[in-house]
């Protein structure tokens, strides 16, 4: 929108109003006539430009409109003003009518300048408000692109509010349908259950009337089993004493000198001295040891002389069963065998109001494994680690086996019932929280005594450097029990015969192996190795074996 502008009267305005008025002709027109009038010229002019003297009538008649105009940027008289004094220079003097239409004119057109300044003022407003409107337009097409785009997405979140409401409808009818079958269901279960509570009150009556039926029955029982014992164990007590000779008899001078073993004392394969008879003896034990288990129920009620010799063949008739296959029905004869030297057999009295059952019927033991009897409980332990497999009651008979090995009485036991095998069997990295109380057992014999000699020579055969090689090829073996097994191995590189074994084995390699690769820190284990490795006549002693050996 462009501002209208007010033009200022030209020089024919003037003319015409100086003839209406007061009737001049035209010569007053040609001579008082206005020069041309430039309204581009006064637009540029600058209100700092000299003032053009006017007359003094003039000045005090127009001062008013000067000062209420004295904003304007231009004087569209000031051209007629300077003619005008040159006119009066010529004349002298002019009518008065013509100073009055001066006077008006001046007046006339300050009152167009302030117009003009006026509408230049309303031009600027009128500007700035189309300005603002332009930007408000701006504004108002951003909000309503913004508007149709939110248009867009709400017809779309409405589409997917709609999908999703009548997918939840139908997830609500499907859950509903769900929970009406798993009421029903539970309905069903619950008569279930009541019709079987019922049962199972019905069936609890009838069982706690049946088992006080079976305690009376089993109290009457044992009374008459008590009598019969009574009128048997005088008579068998003999049996027994005699059965025992003849199995102490056996177990010493037949069965002890059967080298079941794959190994013997002088390393050879054993020659067995009745090898035709070997699989008639195993099978005589596989018939034995059952009857023998079910036997230990009676040990309490025979004299305690006669435990071990009676533990002694069943521990010969155990060894004889290494050689062979066991068969399938011997694994829980050999499971109870075991738990029953290890827990011992109690025999309970009998609850009988008699005076003359009162002392027969107090309760009697048979302690095998907790025995105070050192070479019974050896046995005993023996038995277990042969028989049994669980871990705790393993650790608890190899702890008893190193606490009875501190004693000599102990060691010549060990020896005596060739128990080195029975160890070698545990001495497995398969049951590795048991490999450092087995590898104890056996360091406890290296300790200088009489019974060290013979316990090296037991342990010089294949059997003993077989399972030490195994056990060395096991990766990142405990160096604890490396340590151990090093002791023993550098104690039997004292024997000269053991060479053989040694790189049968390829253990003197490994041995190398282990020296080469062990930190220098571990000056223990070095010096054994080294000390090993000498006596085998692969390496020089040096400052460290020596140190060590003082």
């Amino acid at each position: 929108m462009q501002p209208r502008v007010v033009k200022p009267p030209g020089q024919d305005f003037a003319v015409e109003l100086l003839k209406s008025r007061y009737g001049l002709g035209s010569c007053c027109s040609e001579e008082y006539a206005f020069p041309n009038f430039d309204q581009a010229k006064c637009k540029r002019r600058s209100l700092t430009s000299p003032a053009v003297a006017w007359p003094s009538n003039l000045a005090s008649n127009s001062r008013n409109w000067t000062e209420c105009c004295s904003d304007a940027s231009y004087s569209p008289l000031k051209y007629v003003s300077s003619s005008t004094s040159k006119a009066s220079n010529k004349r002298k003097l002019l009518p008065h009518q013509i100073n009055q239409i001066y006077d008006e004119l001046f007046q006339i057109h300050q009152k167009l300048q302030c117009e003009t300044s006026a509408q230049q003022k309303f031009a600027e407003e009128l500007q700035e408000r189309e300005r603002f409107l332009v930007e408000r337009e701006q504004v108002q097409f951003r909000h309503e692109t913004a508007l149709s785009k939110m248009k867009g997405m709400e017809e779309e979140v409405l589409t997917r509010f709609q999908i999703i409401k009548e997918q939840h409808d139908a997830e609500v009818v499907h859950l509903t349908e769900a929970l009406k079958a798993k009421n029903k269901e539970c309905k069903r279960l619950r008569s279930s259950f009541d019709t079987l509570k019922e049962l199972n009150d019905y069936l609890k009556k009838q069982l706690n009337e049946v088992s006080e039926e079976n305690r009376k029955m089993e109290i009457q029982a044992k009374r008459v089993q008590a009598r019969l014992d009574n009128l048997q164990v005088p008579l068998n007590a003999q049996v027994y004493e005699l059965l025992t000779v003849f199995m102490d008899w056996i177990s010493d001078y037949y069965l002890s000198k059967l080298k079941s073993e794959g190994s013997g004392m002088g390393g050879e394969t054993p020659v067995l001295e009745f090898a035709s008879q070997r699989n008639d003896i195993q099978e005589k034990c596989v018939k034995l040891l059952p009857v023998m288990t079910e036997q230990l129920q009676w040990m309490p009620l025979v004299n305690s002389k006669l435990h071990e010799p009676f533990l002694k063949f069943i521990y010969w008739s155990l060894r004889q069963l290494e050689a062979g296959t066991l068969h399938s029905t011997m694994t829980s004869t050999l499971r109870r065998l075991g738990e029953d030297i290890f827990k011992g057999v109690v025999t309970k009295g009998i609850q009988d109001n008699s005076a003359e059952h009162s002392m027969e019927n107090k309760p009697k033991a048979a302690a095998f494994f907790r025995s105070s009897n050192l070479p019974l409980r050896l046995l005993s332990t023996l038995i277990v680690l042969k028989t049994v497999t669980q871990a705790d009651y393993l650790a608890q008979a190899f702890d008893s086996l190193c606490l009875d090995l501190k004693t000599d009485e102990g060691k010549a036991l060990f020896l005596e019932y060739q128990a080195v095998p029975v160890i070698l069997n545990h001495l497995q990295i398969s049951s590795k929280g048991l490999l450092s109380n087995v590898i104890d057992s056996l360091l406890q014999m290296t300790v200088e005594s009489k019974s060290l000699q013979p316990f090296l020579e037991a342990c010089s055969n294949n059997l003993f450097f077989r399972t030490c090689s195994v056990l060395l090829r096991t990766p990142k073996l405990d160096l604890q029990i490396l340590e151990k097994l090093s002791i023993i191995l550098q104690k039997l590189s004292k024997i000269k015969s053991n060479k053989k074994f040694f790189e049968l084995f390829t253990i003197h390699l490994m041995l190398q192996e282990i020296q080469r690769t062990t930190h220098p820190e571990h000056a223990f284990l070095c010096i054994n190795l080294n000390s090993t490795l000498f006596n085998l006549g692969l390496t020089k002693c040096n400052s460290l074996a020596f140190s060590g050996s003082h």
